[in-house]
Parts: structure tokens; C-alpha cells; sequence
């Protein structure tokens, strides 16, 4: 005997399912807008940073700007009054006045051709020769007038890291007669970077564009002055620009912005740590994840609430309809769930062309029974029978209820009458093997029944026979089987 089924679990699954959408549509949404918002501090951190390197190029350039303007002047002036010892002693006084107020400028010295010191604003080196620097080679073997930068070097007048700029010295026939160079610390640019205020870990750091090395950084480390560092990049790309990179020196990731100057051969580059420059950020995203986890909390238990009480309620709705479909006492399907289960199984053998088959069966002197025993001795005898009824029919098509009284009918679809009828056998048999004793049954003294049987094709047609036409015919099949003795099957014959 089956009752239809019903997922009792089925909304509040779908109300979990809408809760755990919705908490992770909240949980993209906001990781998204994250993600959005840290590209965005990214991009606004890379300009303000690439801001910050072309003014410090800049302050590089005009730097370099004012050595050479010093360097026009001296060449201008010896070549004028000519570069011999004697002439230098009155200038030597002159190279400490224009190089003493100048912080970017550590010294001021003249070179003959020979490469020993002529005239320096540094007194004391006379026998300091630089025949072999880059800078004194280059003016001797080039007749260019220009500046020329040279690489970062050990000071010969001191031994300290040096930036050099030089002009060459010629003689009034054009050929060479020294030159003239000026000396800038690197720990100058250290020391002007280091009034930026990038925080604990940022840096900003000068590279020379032809060897890649570091000309000077904040912070400020000797060791770091003249490391070649894989800067291809900021030497040979774009003039300017921002990067991620992690630096060589203290291994600290950092945000970057870079400005290559178009003048002189350096590119400055201002960096911040990624860490500090993110800081605000990240602690405004735990205090929106903070958050966004407190309001999904509150939805998943409003909403695990709310799906138990749907769960109960589901649960309720289902018992009462359960209670509805059933019969209290034996526990069988009542009459209005057979009516509807007759007209579904009716419809269905008559589309398909099956035989559909119904036992009807009563209790032999029922009535008698309970008069003997008492009501409640006679609810627990239906009960026992409608067990052995209800054992009696083993395929999952089969339904039994009780359709009134002590009356049981059994629904057996695609039955043919001989089988229908060796269930009914089966049926009787069972009740009669139960052994009770019913003084009112004469002549056997035992409780019994009696069934009536029918079995149709039925039609399409309605007009021709319907569901209650085969309950009658059952019905007049059990008066038969009680006009003939009880304890018996009757089979009804369709007309």
C-alpha cells in the first residue's frame, strides 16, 4: 500500500540554496569591489610616484645644469688668460669661493695635459695624476667641446664615491692643454631624497643609464653606491613609467615610478613599499570584511532559522495531509484518497488497454461482533485483518483502504480476473488462519470474510461504465458471497 509521496524538504532546501546564493553573491560583489579598489590605490600610488621622479630628475638635471655652467665659466676664463702654472696660483683662491657655497658641488679642479693637478678648490694635490680616469681620457683623444659625464669613480683628490662632469681645455692653436672637472658626492642626492617623505621603507634611487649602476640612493648605504642592478627596463624602455620590484639592496617589495632624464645619462627612481603604501587600504578591507562577515552571519541564521521553521511547518503540512489521506484506525488510505486513486487507476487502464481488478471485502457478522466483545475488542480484530489484508497485496501498483465500516477494498491494477481472484484466496485464507474466535459465526465459530470480485477493461467512453460502476459490481459480488455462507470469494460478472 503506497501513499503519494511529497518532499516535505524540498522548499526548505531551495530557501538554503537562496541563502548560500545570496551570501555569495555579497561575498563577489565585495571581493570584486576590493579587487577594483586596490587596482585603483595601485594606479594612484604609481602617479604619485612617477610624479615624484621627474621632479627629482629634474632637481638632477639642474644640478648637473649648474656644474656646468661653472665649467663654461673656468674654461672660458683660463683659455682667456691661459692655464700655466703661474696664472694658476691667483685662481686657486677664486675655485674655493665659487665652490664653498655650492652644497652639490664638492670640488672644483683643473687638470694640465700631463694629467697632474693644476689648480684645484681642494688645496694639498699637486701630485695627483689622472692620466688613467675615463673622464681625462676621453677629452684627450676627443676635440669636443661638450660636457662629458662620467661614470661614477673614487675621487683621486679623496677616495670617496664621485659623479664627475668635465670640459676640455684647449690651447689657443686647438690643441689640448687639460681639463677642467668638476666633483659631485652622491651622498648630496642621498642626503636631498632623503627630505621626501616616502615612510619607513621607501627609497629613491639615481642610476647611471650607460653602466646601470647605482650613482646614489636614500637611505643612504655606502656599500650600495656603484652595484650594477638589472634595471633594463628603466634604462632602454619607455622614458618614464611605474613597476612592482623587489629591491636588490634590502629585498623590500616596492612600488616604483621612474623618470629617465633626456639630458644627462641618469634615471631616478622613487619608491614606496608595497606593505606601508597599502596600509590604509587594507585595514578599510578588514573593516569591510569585518563586516561583510557579520551580515552574512546574521543571513545564514535568519535564514537556517527560517529554513527549520519552513522545515517544521513542511513537516506538519505534511503529517496532516497524511492524516487527512488516512484512515485512524487501521491506518489504511480513507474513501476520498481511494475515489481519487479509483479514477487515476480507471484512466489509466483504459489508456493503456489493461484490466483493472477490486476486491471489496467484509468482515463476517461484524456487527455481532463488537456487540459480543465490546468496541474496543472489535477495533483491535479490524486492525489485525486489515494487517493480513494489507500483507496479502505485494506489488508497489497495489493500494488498500478501508472504504467504510468493516468494509476493506483492495485496487489491483492490470489484474486479470484469475489472478484477482487468487488474491482474494490468499486474502480469505490469511483472516481465516487467524484463528479468532467469534461466537456470533456460526458454523465455524471463527471470524471470517467475505469478498467480492471484480474485473474490467475499462472504456474510454464514460457512458458506457465508469469507477462507480465497478464498485457496484464488486458490491453486489460480496452480497453474493454472503447470500452463499460468507467465508468465500464471489466473482462478479461484468455484463
Amino acid at each position: 500500500m503506497l501513499f503519494p509521496s511529497r518532499d516535505a524538504h524540498s522548499s526548505t532546501r531551495g530557501l538554503k540554496v537562496f541563502v548560500a546564493v545570496i551570501c555569495l553573491a555579497i561575498v563577489g560583489l565585495e571581493g570584486w569591489r576590493d579587487w577594483t579598489e586596490r587596482q585603483q590605490e595601485f594606479a594612484r600610488i604609481e602617479s604619485e610616484m612617477q610624479n615624484l621622479a621627474r621632479s627629482l630628475a629634474q632637481h638632477a638635471e639642474d644640478t648637473f645644469d649648474l656644474a656646468d655652467a661653472i665649467l663654461v665659466d673656468i674654461v672660458d676664463r683660463l683659455e682667456r688668460q691661459g692655464a700655466e702654472a703661474n696664472s694658476m696660483i691667483g685662481m686657486q683662491e677664486f675655485f674655493s669661493e665659487r665652490i664653498q657655497t655650492l652644497q652639490a658641488l664638492k670640488a672644483l679642479t683643473v687638470y694640465g695635459a700631463n694629467g697632474f693637478v693644476l689648480g684645484s678648490s681642494l688645496p694639498g694635490h699637486k701630485r695627483v695624476n689622472v692620466t688613467n680616469t675615463v673622464f681625462f681620457q676621453h677629452h684627450a683623444a676627443s676635440p669636443a667641446r661638450k660636457w662629458f659625464f662620467g661614470p661614477l669613480i673614487r675621487d683621486p683628490l679623496g677616495g670617496d664615491w664621485i659623479l664627475t662632469m668635465s670640459r676640455r681645455l684647449n690651447k689657443p692653436d686647438g690643441t689640448f692643454s687639460g681639463v677642467v672637472q668638476v666633483s659631485i658626492p652622491p651622498r648630496y642626492f642621498g642626503n636631498f631624497f632623503g627630505r621626501m617623505d616616502l615612510g619607513s621603507q621607501g627609497a629613491i634611487v639615481m642610476f647611471g643609464t650607460t653602466d646601470g649602476k647605482i650613482l646614489s640612493r636614500y637611505p643612504y648605504f655606502e656599500k650600495a653606491i656603484g652595484i650594477e642592478t638589472e634595471t633594463s627596463e628603466w634604462l632602454t624602455g619607455s622614458p618614464s613609467g611605474s613597476r612592482f620590484y623587489v629591491s636588490p639592496i634590502d629585498r623590500v617589495p616596492r612600488l616604483a615610478g621612474y623618470q629617465r632624464n633626456h639630458v644627462y645619462p641618469v634615471v631616478v627612481l622613487s619608491a614606496v613599499s608595497q606593505q606601508e603604501a597599502l596600509r590604509n587600504w587594507t585595514l578599510e578591507l578588514q573593516l569591510r570584511l569585518l563586516g561583510v562577515a557579520v551580515l552574512i552571519g546574521i543571513i545564514c541564521l535568519l535564514g537556517w532559522r527560517l529554513a527549520r521553521e519552513l522545515s517544521r511547518r513542511e513537516q506538519v503540512e505534511a503529517e496532516l495531509a497524511i492524516l487527512a489521506a488516512t484512515d485512524g484506525l487501521t491506518g489504511l488510505a480513507n474513501r476520498r484518497t481511494f475515489d481519487s486513486r479509483l479514477e487515476i487507476e480507471w484512466l489509466r487502464a483504459a489508456r493503456d488497454g489493461i484490466p483493472l481488478s477490486l476486491l471489496l471485502i467484509d468482515v463476517d457478522q461484524f456487527k455481532a461482533y463488537n456487540d459480543l466483545y465490546g468496541h474496543q475488542q472489535g477495533d483491535a480484530c479490524l486492525r489485525k485483518v486489515t494487517a493480513v489484508i494489507a500483507g496479502g497485496v505485494t506489488r508497489p501498483g497495489d493500494f488498500v483502504a478501508r472504504y467504510g465500516g468493516e468494509e476493506i477494498v483492495v485496487l489491483l491494477p492490470d489484474t486479470n480476473e484469475d489472478d484477482a481472484i487468487r488474491v482474494a484466496e490468499k486474502i480469505r485464507a490469511g483472516v481465516e488462519a487467524l484463528a479468532l474466535h467469534h461466537e456470533a459465526n456460526a458454523p465455524t465459530y471463527t471470524l471470517t470474510i467475505s469478498i467480492g470480485s471484480v474485473t474490467q477493461r475499462p472504456a474510454t467512453d464514460r457512458s458506457l461504465a465508469g469507477p462507480a460502476g465497478l464498485i457496484d459490481m464488486a458490491d453486489k459480488a460480496l452480497y453474493q458471497a454472503k447470500q452463499s455462507g460468507r467465508n468465500r470469494v464471489s466473482v462478479a460478472k461484468a455484463a
